[in-house]
């Protein structure tokens, strides 16, 4: 790690005294406002025992007794039990990486976090966990796998830095506390709406069954105050961690960085949902990030995040439940501070890790623990398309050939405009109840498979990466299947243009 060269002193230490006694405020008062209400449930009942509405007051007292003991229970502390969100990392398997932590850590003067994991996110992240009220508190901090290889090294850097300026700043001491309440304010209210035995007896009360919902409507609405609050809070620690990484990396290397991240976290569960688990599903293990990087890179997808980024660039109003402010604001801030300058490295993050494969095999076995009892046979990307989309495409046509027959790529629009009334002959799956639309989903499927099938058997080569998958043959013009039964469906694509393309193909009359 070349030395970081901040060009003017440490920022202040400045701790946000006031947003974090709001803070301190709301989480007490939480407690405060839940104790407060279950004594109301059980005393103002106990005074109408006096009145006239005696048998009424039974029921209240009752009813209120269980509500109370529902509350107060949600109250007990419980014990961080989170498990392991990935392979934790090592310094002496990782020194590269942690050479870049311990950099960090030196420049802002701050202990190294006691454990690092590596994460499925796109994302990273610092807590503090212990025991119960977070005591015996250790450090943890989450790195993402697509986060090392979106990021250039410089970027990667400026992601530390800023995860440790919440850490600098005492953000985390107070975190735990946060998210504690939250939990207990959200065990109060699921466990008021589910009721128990007791409030279940007492709805054939109409003033027992009021009650409840006054006291529902209460927590309710002190929920929102509470939410708004610490997540006000929240964006406000968000600004001080940038500043900081502003300070340790310079500002362009933070706003590059955040701005792959916004790209990036819009394509990590398509990567995994369309990509990466047929693979796995398969039995294969093509390399993770490599992948992403790919999926990333696909024209296609490169295009539509970055439609993605400008649309987020364009957003200057902070919803009130946001968690960060929005990213037009942050650049914006980063662009203003006095820390425009830092040595670059334009090498790709992943390069920090050194142990790639085996930290992968860990992380998809953490993230999907029934991989655990199988056998995945690595697999480079180039042979996915050959070795597990082709099978898979015969195997589902195979079942519904019939229903194929007498078409051919001629007679797809036809075909197409009409997938709900082929879906509704295609057999549901197994256990499963599908929708009008998800049946004619599945005939669309059906059709571009059958295409692309007739395609391969006819002499075309398939071309399959993360994010993109066509046909070509003999420098003719690539053919997507998929994107052309969307275009005949959605009318982006008629049908003569259509038979345009397959006599310059020369596929007519080519059978399904």
């Amino acid at each position: 790690m070349e030395p970081m060269a901040p060009t003017a002193s440490t920022p202040p230490r400045r701790s946000l005294a006031g947003w974090a006694l709001l803070a301190v405020l709301v989480i007490i008062g939480s407690y405060v406002f839940t104790v407060l209400l279950a004594i109301a449930c059980v005393y103002l009942p106990l005074l109408m025992l006096r009145g006239p509405l005696f048998l009424s007051a039974i029921f209240l007292v009752v009813g209120g007794v269980s509500m109370a003991i529902t509350m107060l229970r949600s109250l007990a502390p419980r014990r961080d039990k989170a498990a392991p969100p990935g392979p934790r990392l090592e310094a002496d398997q990782e020194p590269r990486l942690f050479a870049e932590l311990e950099g960090i850590a030196k420049a802002l003067n701050e202990p190294m976090p006691r454990e690092v994991y590596l994460i499925a996110d796109v994302n990273a992240f610092v807590t503090e966990r212990g025991g119960a009220l977070g005591s015996r508190k250790r450090r943890v901090m989450g790195l993402g796998l697509p986060l090392l290889r979106i990021l250039t090294v410089s970027q990667f850097r400026a992601v530390l830095a800023h995860e440790f300026g919440h850490y600098y700043a005492g953000d985390t001491r107070l975190g735990p506390w946060v998210y504690k309440t939250r939990l207990t304010m959200f065990r109060t209210l699921v466990s008021l709406q589910s009721g128990s035995g007791a409030m279940r007896a007492l709805r054939i009360n109409a003033l027992a069954m009021l009650a409840r919902n006054l006291v529902l409507s209460a927590l309710q609405w002190y929920w929102k105050l509470f939410m708004r609050a610490t997540l006000a809070v929240s964006r406000r620690l968000e600004f001080r961690a940038d500043e900081l990484a502003c300070w340790v990396a310079g500002a362009p290397a933070l706003i590059d960085g955040l701005c792959t991240i916004a790209k990036g976290a819009a394509g990590g569960p398509a990567f995994w949902q369309t990509e990466l688990a047929p693979a796995l599903q398969a039995g294969y293990r093509p390399p993770v990030a490599e992948g992403f990087g790919r999926f990333m890179e696909a024209r296609g997808i490169a295009l539509a995040a970055s439609a993605l980024l400008e649309t987020e660039l364009h957003k200057t109003k902070t919803n009130p439940y946001d968690t960060h402010p929005p990213l037009s604001v942050r650049v914006a801030a980063a662009r203003a501070t006095p820390y425009q300058t830092s040595p670059e490295n334009p090498a790709s993050a992943i390069t920090l890790i050194d142990h790639l494969d085996a930290l992968e095999l860990q992380l998809l076995e953490a993230r999907l623990p029934q991989l655990k009892k199988a056998t995945l046979r690595p697999m480079p990307w180039d042979k996915v398309g050959v070795e597990i989309y082709i099978p898979g495409w015969r195997k589902y046509v195979t079942a519904y050939k019939a229903l194929l027959a007498d078409l051919a790529v001629d007679s797809l629009p036809e075909a197409a405009k009409n997938a709900k009334q082929l879906g509704a002959r295609m057999r549901d799956p197994k256990g499963m109840l599908l929708t009008h639309e998800q049946r004619a989903g599945r005939a669309s499927a059906l059709l571009w498979m059958a295409f692309a099938l007739a395609l391969i058997d006819s002499g075309w080569e398939l071309h399959a990466q993360p994010g993109e998958s066509y046909l070509i043959r003999d420098g003719l013009p690539p053919i997507n299947p998929s994107a052309i039964v969307a275009g005949l469906q959605s009318g982006k694509l008629a049908p003569d243009e259509w038979r345009k393309q397959c006599e310059a193909a020369g596929i007519v009359g080519l059978a399904l």
